[in-house]
C-alpha cells in the first residue's frame, strides 16, 4: 500500500493523515488472527474486558479534529494480508483473513468507547460491511454506488446514534473518497441557528432499516421533530439526513434549513482513502457522503467495513424523550 506524505494540510485541503506504528499494525493482525482462530466474534471484543493492545490502540488513533470533524489513521490494518474477493451482499461470504479483520477493528473501535450495532440492520452484526449491491444501485443507503449519497449525520434519527463512525477502507479500485463537511465551518447567522434550534423537523430511519410490520414506510409514521443544530461547550453540533427529513412548512426555517445545506456544501471535503486506511468522523460535528461511481460485481468492488462508537458525551436533554422510531440497539455494551 502506498504510503501519505506531505506538508501539513492548508485550510481547505484534507487533513495531513496520521500514520500508524508498522509493529503495532503487526501486534494488530496478530491478535485478531488469535481470537478468530479461539472462534471470537466482535461481540466477543465488545464484551470482554479491554484487550492489552487497547491503550496502543487509543493512542495510535486520535479522536477526530473538533473542528473539521475527521480524523485519517494509514497503516494500521497493512498488515492483514490477502482478504479475497469483495463478497456480493452484506451478509458475505467473505474470507478467513476478513474474518480477523472484523476482529481486528472491533478491537480498535472497542479500545475508543463502546462498540455497538442496531438490531434490525446488517442482521445486528457490529461491524458491517459496505459494498455495492445489486438493486440498490440509486438508493440512498450505503449500499448504493451510481448515486451521490448525500451527506449525513450517521443514524440521524436515533437519539443512541455514535458519537464516533469509523470506515476502514480494505478495497478502493476507484479512488473514491469520502466527502466530509463539518457543521463548525458553516458560518450560520444567530437567526439561523435560532431556528435550526427548534425541534421542527423529522428524521426517519434509512432504507437500510425494515419498517415495522404493517406499516409500509417510515414515512407513514407520526414521530416528534428533533433540533438540526444544537450547541455543546466547544461548538454547533448537528444531527443532519435531508434524504430522509420531514421539514415544516415554515418559509423562514426552510430558509435557515437552505442556509445550512449549502454552507455544507461548499465546505466539503473528499478525502481520499486507501487500501488500509482507517476515517475516523466525529459524527456530532461533521456529516459525510460519496460520490456516484460504477460498480463491477466481479469480486473487485469498492469495500468498506463500518464500525460505530458510543463515548461518554452529553448530548441534548430532550433527545432521552426519543423513541428512536423502536430502533434497538444491540451489542454487549449497547447504549439502552
Amino acid at each position: 500500500m502506498s504510503e501519505h506524505t506531505g506538508a501539513p494540510a492548508p485550510a481547505g485541503a484534507p487533513l495531513t493523515p496520521h500514520p500508524a506504528d508498522p509493529g503495532l499494525a503487526a501486534r494488530l493482525a496478530r491478535a485478531a488472527r488469535d481470537l478468530a482462530a479461539a472462534g471470537r466474534s466482535p461481540e466477543d471484543v465488545a464484551a470482554g474486558p479491554p484487550h492489552p493492545l487497547a491503550g496502543d490502540l487509543a493512542a495510535a488513533l486520535p479522536r477526530p479534529d473538533r473542528e473539521r470533524g475527521y480524523r485519517v489513521v494509514t497503516g494500521l490494518l497493512d498488515a492483514f494480508g490477502a482478504l479475497g474477493p469483495t463478497p456480493p451482499h452484506w451478509s458475505g461470504p467473505q474470507g478467513e483473513e476478513a474474518n480477523a479483520l472484523d476482529l481486528g477493528l472491533a478491537l480498535v473501535a472497542a479500545a475508543l468507547g463502546d462498540l455497538y450495532g442496531w438490531a434490525n440492520q446488517q442482521g445486528g452484526r457490529l461491524v458491517h460491511n459496505i459494498l455495492p449491491i445489486p438493486g440498490q444501485e440509486k438508493a440512498q443507503v450505503g449500499a448504493s454506488s451510481t448515486t451521490t449519497l448525500t451527506r449525513h449525520t450517521e443514524d440521524a434519527f436515533h437519539p443512541m446514534r455514535p458519537h464516533l463512525l469509523l470506515l476502514a477502507a480494505l478495497r478502493n479500485p476507484d479512488g473514491v473518497g469520502s466527502l466530509v463537511s463539518s457543521v463548525r465551518r458553516v458560518g450560520l447567522s444567530d437567526a439561523q441557528r435560532a431556528q435550526l434550534a427548534q425541534p421542527r423537523v423529522v428524521i426517519t430511519p434509512d432504507d437500510s432499516y425494515r419498517p415495522p410490520e404493517g406499516a409500509g414506510s417510515w414515512t407513514a409514521l407520526a414521530a416528534p421533530g428533533i433540533a438540526t443544530v444544537w450547541a455543546a461547550p466547544d461548538g454547533p453540533c448537528l444531527r443532519f439526513d435531508p434524504a430522509y427529513s420531514r421539514l415544516p412548512d415554515d418559509p423562514e426555517f426552510t430558509d435557515a434549513y437552505t442556509a445550512l445545506e449549502k454552507g455544507l456544501e461548499i465546505n466539503e471535503e473528499e478525502v481520499p482513502l486507501q487500501a488500509g486506511d482507517i476515517i475516523l468522523i466525529d459524527n456530532d460535528v461533521a456529516v459525510h457522503g460519496r460520490k456516484p461511481f460504477r460498480p463491477r460485481y466481479d469480486g473487485t468492488d469498492r469495500w468498506l467495513k463500518r464500525a460505530i462508537v458510543r463515548l461518554d458525551r452529553p448530548r441534548p436533554e430532550a433527545e432521552a424523550r426519543e423513541s428512536g422510531f423502536g430502533q434497538r440497539a444491540t451489542g454487549p455494551r449497547a447504549p439502552r
